[in-house]
Protein backbone atom coordinates (compact mmCIF):
# COMPACT_ATOMS: atom_id res chain seq x y z
CA UNK A 1 0.00 0.00 0.00
CA UNK A 2 1.66 3.30 -1.04
CA UNK A 3 1.50 6.33 0.70
CA UNK A 4 0.73 10.17 -0.89
CA UNK A 5 1.96 13.17 0.10
CA UNK A 6 2.48 16.95 -0.11
CA UNK A 7 5.13 18.84 0.63
CA UNK A 8 4.87 22.44 0.38
CA UNK A 9 7.90 25.35 1.23
CA UNK A 10 6.37 28.05 3.10
CA UNK A 11 6.50 31.59 1.55
CA UNK A 12 6.60 33.41 4.34
CA UNK A 13 8.45 32.46 7.06
CA UNK A 14 11.22 33.90 8.94
CA UNK A 15 13.51 30.29 7.94
CA UNK A 16 13.04 28.12 5.60
CA UNK A 17 10.05 25.69 6.29
CA UNK A 18 8.18 23.03 5.04
CA UNK A 19 4.49 21.74 5.46
CA UNK A 20 4.28 17.78 4.85
CA UNK A 21 0.56 16.89 4.62
CA UNK A 22 -1.58 13.38 3.74
CA UNK A 23 -4.74 15.32 2.65
CA UNK A 24 -5.48 18.00 4.39
CA UNK A 25 -3.74 16.97 7.41
CA UNK A 26 -0.31 18.14 7.97
CA UNK A 27 2.26 14.48 8.76
CA UNK A 28 5.49 16.43 9.51
CA UNK A 29 7.00 20.00 9.62
CA UNK A 30 10.53 21.11 8.30
CA UNK A 31 12.06 23.50 9.58
CA UNK A 32 15.56 24.61 8.73
CA UNK A 33 17.85 25.44 12.08
CA UNK A 34 18.62 29.03 12.99
CA UNK A 35 22.21 28.41 13.63
CA UNK A 36 23.72 26.35 10.51
CA UNK A 37 26.71 26.15 8.25
CA UNK A 38 24.51 24.33 5.66
CA UNK A 39 21.43 23.76 4.65
CA UNK A 40 20.46 21.28 8.38
CA UNK A 41 16.88 20.90 8.72
CA UNK A 42 14.78 19.37 11.74
CA UNK A 43 11.84 17.70 10.95
CA UNK A 44 9.15 17.32 13.06
CA UNK A 45 5.93 14.97 13.52
CA UNK A 46 2.14 16.35 13.98
CA UNK A 47 2.86 16.54 17.77
CA UNK A 48 5.84 18.79 17.62
CA UNK A 49 8.15 15.78 17.82
CA UNK A 50 11.93 15.81 16.31
CA UNK A 51 12.14 12.81 14.28
CA UNK A 52 14.34 13.38 11.74
CA UNK A 53 17.29 15.77 11.27
CA UNK A 54 19.11 16.32 7.81
CA UNK A 55 22.67 17.71 8.42
CA UNK A 56 24.49 19.22 5.25
CA UNK A 57 28.11 18.43 5.40
CA UNK A 58 29.80 22.25 4.16
CA UNK A 59 33.86 21.14 4.11
CA UNK A 60 33.99 19.57 0.53
CA UNK A 61 32.84 20.21 -3.02
CA UNK A 62 30.51 17.62 -3.32
CA UNK A 63 26.85 18.45 -1.69
CA UNK A 64 26.92 15.71 0.93
CA UNK A 65 23.75 15.39 3.50
CA UNK A 66 23.24 13.19 6.46
CA UNK A 67 20.19 12.12 7.80
CA UNK A 68 19.55 10.57 10.75
CA UNK A 69 15.95 9.16 12.02
CA UNK A 70 14.68 8.69 15.81
CA UNK A 71 18.07 10.12 16.66
CA UNK A 72 20.32 7.23 14.48
CA UNK A 73 22.07 7.82 11.76
CA UNK A 74 20.61 6.23 9.04
CA UNK A 75 22.50 7.14 5.73
CA UNK A 76 24.25 10.09 3.57
CA UNK A 77 23.28 10.91 0.04
CA UNK A 78 25.52 12.98 -2.12
CA UNK A 79 24.91 14.59 -4.98
CA UNK A 80 26.90 14.21 -8.21
CA UNK A 81 28.83 16.00 -10.64
CA UNK A 82 28.89 17.65 -13.05
CA UNK A 83 26.34 20.45 -12.00
CA UNK A 84 23.73 19.91 -14.63
CA UNK A 85 23.17 16.14 -13.78
CA UNK A 86 19.63 15.71 -11.71
CA UNK A 87 21.50 12.18 -9.87
CA UNK A 88 22.30 11.44 -6.32
CA UNK A 89 23.58 8.71 -4.13
CA UNK A 90 21.97 7.25 -0.92
CA UNK A 91 24.51 4.92 -0.22
CA UNK A 92 22.53 3.59 3.30
CA UNK A 93 20.11 1.50 1.09
CA UNK A 94 21.83 1.68 -2.46
CA UNK A 95 18.95 3.60 -3.80
CA UNK A 96 19.53 6.24 -6.44
CA UNK A 97 18.15 9.05 -7.08
CA UNK A 98 17.08 9.81 -11.44
CA UNK A 99 15.69 12.82 -11.93
CA UNK A 100 14.39 14.71 -15.69
CA UNK A 101 16.79 17.05 -17.08
CA UNK A 102 14.75 20.50 -15.70
CA UNK A 103 14.63 18.92 -11.91
CA UNK A 104 10.95 18.60 -12.05
CA UNK A 105 10.25 14.63 -11.71
CA UNK A 106 12.60 12.14 -9.44
CA UNK A 107 12.21 8.54 -8.77
CA UNK A 108 14.54 6.46 -5.84
CA UNK A 109 15.52 3.54 -7.74
CA UNK A 110 17.69 0.29 -6.60
CA UNK A 111 20.50 -1.54 -8.55
CA UNK A 112 17.51 -3.41 -10.03
CA UNK A 113 15.47 0.00 -11.24
CA UNK A 114 12.46 -1.02 -8.39
CA UNK A 115 10.98 2.49 -7.55
CA UNK A 116 10.34 2.90 -3.84
CA UNK A 117 9.50 6.73 -4.53
CA UNK A 118 8.43 9.01 -7.03
CA UNK A 119 8.90 13.21 -6.71
CA UNK A 120 6.89 15.85 -8.50
CA UNK A 121 7.46 19.44 -8.43
CA UNK A 122 4.05 20.78 -8.85
CA UNK A 123 4.88 23.56 -11.86
CA UNK A 124 2.22 26.64 -10.54
CA UNK A 125 2.57 26.95 -6.88
CA UNK A 126 3.22 29.20 -4.70
CA UNK A 127 6.41 27.98 -3.03
CA UNK A 128 8.31 24.98 -4.05
CA UNK A 129 5.60 22.19 -3.58
CA UNK A 130 5.90 18.39 -4.71
CA UNK A 131 3.64 15.27 -4.95
CA UNK A 132 5.47 12.14 -3.30
CA UNK A 133 4.83 8.86 -3.38
CA UNK A 134 6.06 6.53 -0.79
CA UNK A 135 5.72 2.77 -2.08
CA UNK A 136 6.23 1.19 1.34
CA UNK A 137 4.48 3.42 4.30
CA UNK A 138 7.75 2.57 6.42
CA UNK A 139 9.98 4.62 4.30
CA UNK A 140 7.21 7.35 4.82
CA UNK A 141 9.98 9.66 6.90
CA UNK A 142 13.06 8.81 4.75
CA UNK A 143 11.68 9.74 1.73
CA UNK A 144 10.34 13.43 2.84
CA UNK A 145 14.15 13.56 4.65
CA UNK A 146 15.48 12.82 1.22
CA UNK A 147 12.88 15.40 -0.75
CA UNK A 148 14.06 18.37 1.69
CA UNK A 149 17.12 17.09 0.35
CA UNK A 150 16.48 17.44 -3.01
CA UNK A 151 14.75 20.59 -2.93
CA UNK A 152 18.10 22.37 -1.28
CA UNK A 153 20.13 20.66 -3.98
CA UNK A 154 17.96 21.20 -6.77
CA UNK A 155 15.74 23.90 -6.48
CA UNK A 156 17.60 26.57 -3.65
CA UNK A 157 18.61 29.44 -4.53
CA UNK A 158 21.65 28.42 -2.71
CA UNK A 159 22.44 25.91 -5.12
Amino acid sequence: MSVSLTMHQKVISMLESYEIKQGDIVKYTAKKKIIAAGADFNIFDAQGNKVALVDQKVLNMVKTFDISIHGQKCGTIKKKFPAITKDMNYDARGWKLDGDALGMSFKFTDAQKKVYATVKKKVLAIGDTYEITVTNPEDELLVVALTVILDEAFHSKRS
